[in-house]
C-alpha cells in the first residue's frame, strides 16, 4: 500500500544548491523586491516595456513611453496592487486618470528605490533600444554577464581603468618650485 502524498511540492535551492520542498510558492524577484521596499518604508520605481505583449495600460501612455515606462508605486497611494503568477497588477493615475494596470514580469527590467536608485536590473528583460542608449551602442551580450545585477553595479565586476603613464619630471622645474616656498619654525 502507498500513501499519496498529492501533488510534489516546488523546490527551492539552498545554500549547498541542494533544493528542499516548501509549501510557499517561489516568488518571483520582480515581486520580491517590490515587497521588499515596501517592508522597508521605501516607494519603489519600475522601469516598464510598455510595448510588451501583456501590458494592459492607457494607450496614449503606451505610444508616448513606448519601451521606457517609468511607474512609482506609491505606498501613501491606494493602488490595489496584486501579484500573479506572471503578472503584476495595480490602479495607477496619469494625469489624474486612474485605470487598471497589468504587467507580465517580462515587461519589468529594472525595480529599484525611488529615493536612492538602488535595486535590480534584470537584463533579459531590457529592449534593445534602452541597452543601447546605456550601453552607448554596444549590445553584444557579454557570456559572463548576470541576468539579474544590481542597480548600482555591486554586484557585476568592473575591468580597471588602464594606468596611466606618469608624466616625467623636470628636476630643474621641482626644484625651482620647491625654493618657491619659505620654511617658518613653528615656535616653541
Amino acid at each position: 500500500m502507498t500513501a499519496d502524498l498529492g501533488p510534489p511540492r516546488p523546490l527551492l535551492a539552498n545554500a549547498t544548491g541542494l533544493g528542499y520542498p516548501t509549501d510557499s510558492p517561489v516568488v518571483h524577484p520582480v515581486q520580491s523586491v517590490i515587497e521588499s521596499l515596501y517592508a522597508a518604508g521605501r516607494c519603489p520605481r519600475l522601469h516598464v516595456n510598455a510595448m510588451f505583449s501583456g501590458v494592459v495600460c492607457p494607450d496614449f501612455i503606451r505610444e508616448q513611453w513606448k519601451e521606457r515606462l517609468i511607474i512609482d508605486l506609491d505606498p501613501s497611494y491606494p493602488l490595489d496592487l496584486t501579484f500573479e503568477p506572471e503578472t503584476l497588477a495595480a490602479d495607477l493615475s496619469f494625469g489624474g486618470y486612474v485605470t487598471r494596470c497589468s504587467f507580465p514580469y517580462g515587461a519589468v527590467y529594472v525595480v529599484a528605490d525611488r529615493s536612492t536608485g538602488r535595486g535590480i536590473v534584470l537584463d533579459q528583460n531590457m529592449p534593445e533600444s534602452v541597452k543601447k542608449g546605456r550601453d552607448g551602442g554596444d549590445t553584444a551580450p557579454d557570456a559572463k554577464a548576470p541576468l539579474l545585477r544590481t542597480v548600482d553595479g555591486s554586484a557585476t565586476v568592473e575591468k580597471p581603468a588602464p594606468a596611466e603613464e606618469a608624466a616625467p619630471t623636470d628636476e630643474a622645474k621641482v626644484a625651482k618650485r620647491r625654493a618657491a616656498f619659505k620654511v617658518i619654525d613653528g615656535g616653541n
